[in-house]
């Protein structure tokens, strides 16, 4: 039985995966659809990748992100039993396009506060009122999580503990006050901190401040909701990272995914940067 699954889960039920950009519902679904034969997914118009053109039309739905209440009544319509939330939503979604039904726009306007805890809290809130259980993102994908200890093949960087444990300190804090989930070091100091635009845009941005002796130190919230918001490493960080001059990355362990992980780290030895999880 999968750890993150409720013991009652029932794998015949209708159950709908929530799918935004990038690797992560490609590889979610992947897993998904063997194991639930009533799996739909419901692709957001502009998230939405090629990966989902190969399902069939009657297991494929898109919607708009802003029209919360077209899906929501479509997650009725299928019976949605099970939801879950998986891939990025652009950010400046929340500012620019998000083209809001009134259903929308009457959650929103009840929000003092809008972040992702607020809004993805308030969605969550409205499919559990319909009956709707929203499960753990990390469902299906233990094989994925990171692990303690050295990742790599081999140490190619000798990560200064002290270096570590500062970057650590500086992460959760940044966490616990919701500003970003990751930080770049660089021999004791902070060089940047995360911010709205994710982990490759402070990657990119690092490189042009420092551009070498840097590390990447990555973790989650202290009260991290995993049914919307899961910590990703992926081969597009290890990319940016190559191109910033970052020689390490040090992840959360069992909180943090390496998505198509076999491939992330044969990457990550053949470009000699290191990876450990903590």
């Amino acid at each position: 039985m999968e750890s993150f699954l409720p013991k009652d889960f029932d794998y015949s039920a209708p159950c709908v995966l929530l799918a935004g950009r990038g690797d992560y519902p490609r590889l979610l679904w992947s897993a998904l659809k063997g194991l639930c034969p009533r799996a739909v997914v419901f692709g957001f118009e502009a998230e939405a990748a090629p990966w989902m053109q190969a399902i069939p039309d009657n297991q494929r739905f898109t919607f708009e992100v802003g029209q919360v209440g077209h899906w929501l009544q479509a997650l009725k319509k299928v019976g949605a039993c099970y939801v879950w939330l998986a891939g990025q939503i652009q950010p400046k979604k929340l500012f620019h396009g998000l083209k809001p039904d009134l259903k929308a726009i009457w959650l929103l306007s009840k929000l003092k506060e809008k972040n992702a805890t607020t809004i993805f809290g308030t969605l969550i809130d409205e499919m559990e009122a319909l009956g709707i259980t929203v499960l753990d993102a990390r469902c299906f994908m233990e094989t994925q999580l990171t692990s303690k200890g050295l990742l790599t093949r081999k140490a190619y960087t000798e990560i200064d503990d002290a270096t570590l444990q500062h970057g650590i300190r500086v992460c959760r804090g940044i966490a616990e006050l919701d500003i970003g989930q990751s930080v770049v070091v660089h021999k004791g100091t902070t060089v940047l901190v995360e911010g709205f635009d994710g982990t490759d845009a402070l990657i990119e941005r690092a490189g042009a401040i420092c551009n070498h002796d840097m590390g990447l130190v990555k973790l989650a919230k202290p009260t991290q909701d995993f049914r919307y918001d899961v910590p990703i490493f992926g081969l597009n960080t290890l990319r940016a990272m190559q191109t910033a001059g970052i020689q390490w990355a040090a992840l959360e362990a069992e909180r943090t995914l390496i998505l198509d992980k076999p491939a992330v780290l044969e990457a990550a030895d053949r470009h000699h940067i290191t990876l450990i999880g903590f």
